[in-house]
């Protein structure tokens, strides 16, 4: 097991017991650790946000200790009775790593607090973790655990695409050719590299029971807010939409900024841009897990933030549970 795998599942156990002494003991000084924030796309931006938007839980990119010290704060009223956080998957690299989490706990409002998260992991030489990012279902998030005021619309201007390995392995060199047949509104290129029999997942807003990742979704009840559907009907309604003249650019352009591959499972983090047919501009980050056999990839989990998606391309993000 990678020192960077240990730590995150070390992490992943200190967050589920409510110990935020043991979160600090396995962070380095400088630790950060960062949340999408919704609309507000500066707020949610590293560089121009260092200090981050200031609204929790959406709150941007926060040294750890500030974190810690907010958790510390509101943890107790908010969770009485603790949240139960249980990892699911592990993508490894030596020193990053990608953990799937399900979080279930009871918010003191008497919601069921129950996001599924990817948490991003790097830690330095000696095992100590520096960074955190944490994606998740931030419509859900905002629900429950938000103060209910109104985040402000910004944009922001994501940086150049990095460069990523020449030795990535077959199965991450497919994924990654996935974005480049989707930036272009080639859908028929973009599906090939799936199996035949492939599901997408991808979280689901209000209605926590669709989004399970063990049951079958529903692509029609609200747009992308599906849990996991057969990789026929997602690409049926990707060309739906991208016929539709919702957006003014040809698709969505995906930019991989990170790729982390263990055998079987690849995960990729990514920024995505695209002009709507209104004028807006959709800024997503993203992380994906794919599984990939040898007929191609066989499940594909997106995680985003979900807030951003119903805010800038219309759909409902209080549909009820």
């Amino acid at each position: 097991m990678s020192r960077a795998v240990r730590a995150g599942l070390d992490f992943v156990a200190a967050l589920d017991r409510g110990s935020l002494g043991g979160l600090a003991r396995l962070c380095a000084t400088d630790a950060v650790w960062w949340v999408d924030s919704g609309p507000d796309r500066r707020g949610g931006d590293p560089v121009l946000s260092p200090e981050g938007s200031g609204r929790f839980p959406l709150h941007g990119l926060m040294g750890m200790d500030a974190k810690l010290a907010l958790m510390r704060e509101l943890g107790p009223g908010a969770f009485p009775t603790g949240c139960r956080q249980i990892p699911r998957r592990v993508v490894a690299g030596a020193r990053d790593c990608v953990i799937e989490v399900e979080g279930h706990g009871v918010h003191a409002s008497g919601e069921v607090y129950a996001n599924r998260y990817a948490f991003v992991f790097d830690v330095d030489e000696a095992g100590a973790i520096t960074s955190v990012r944490e994606y998740l279902d931030t419509i859900h998030a905002q629900h429950v655990v938000g103060d209910g005021s109104a985040i402000p619309r910004t944009t922001t201007e994501h940086p150049p695409a990095p460069a990523l390995p020449e030795d990535l392995p077959a199965a991450a060199r497919s994924v990654l050719g996935l974005w480049v047949a989707l930036a272009e509104g080639d859908l028929e290129r973009f599906a090939a590299p799936f199996a035949p029999d492939a599901t997408w997942w991808t979280d689901s807003g209000r209605d926590r029971r669709r989004g399970r990742l063990y049951a079958r979704g529903d692509i029609a009840a609200n747009g992308p807010f599906h849990g996991v559907v057969p990789i026929a009907d997602k690409l049926a309604a990707m060309r739906a939409r991208v016929g539709s003249g919702a957006y003014a650019s040809p698709a969505i352009a995906v930019t991989p900024r990170r790729v982390i591959a263990d055998d079987e499972l690849v995960a990729v983090e990514a920024t995505g841009e695209a002009l709507l047919g209104d004028g807006a501009r959709y800024q997503n980050r993203y992380l994906w897990v794919a599984d990939v056999g040898p007929d191609g990839i066989r499940q594909l989990r997106e995680y985003c933030d979900t807030l951003h998606v119903a805010e800038l391309m219309g759909y409902d993000a209080e549909v009820a549970r």
